[in-house]
Order: C-alpha cells, then sequence, then structure tokens
C-alpha cells in the first residue's frame, strides 16, 4: 500500500467538501444541465468518502493532528459517524 501523506488527505478531503458545495449550487441553475453537476458531485463524494476512510485509519493510528470531525462540515460531517 503507497504510503499516506494525512496533510494531503486533510487538504484533499476540505477540497472535495467545497468541490461538491460548488457543483450543487452549479446545479440549481436553469443554464446548466443539472444532470452533468450531479454526477460529478455523486463521483466526488464516493471519492471523498475513501479519503474519509484512509483518514479515520491515520487517526486512529495517531497519526494526526486534526481531528477528522473537524475537517468534515455539514452535511459531510455525517461521514464520521459511517
Amino acid at each position: 500500500m503507497p504510503q499516506v501523506d494525512v496533510r494531503s488527505l486533510s487538504v484533499c478531503i476540505q477540497a472535495l467538501q467545497t468541490a461538491i458545495k460548488h457543483n450543487d449550487f452549479l446545479s440549481q441553475s436553469a443554464t446548466v444541465d443539472a444532470d452533468d453537476y450531479e454526477e460529478s458531485s455523486y463521483m466526488f463524494e464516493l471519492e471523498l468518502a475513501k479519503l474519509v476512510k484512509l483518514y479515520r485509519q491515520e487517526e486512529a493510528n495517531g497519526n494526526v493532528n486534526i481531528p477528522l470531525a473537524e475537517l468534515l462540515k455539514p452535511p459531510f460531517d455525517s461521514l464520521n459517524e459511517s
């Protein structure tokens, strides 16, 4: 398994949350194809769940400075309970 960089994981988790929220906002516009934005949000959410799982493992091993609960903002905070 490749070495996990916890800092990169935390940045990616935060970036994906922002991207999903942005896509959700854009999908509300009448000038875009909402299905395209919803599909990309879904793909981002799947990847976010994978990163959360990796981060949770690192957290269990004591390798993180920022608890996962602080990284996940609503509505993504429910991923911490998975």
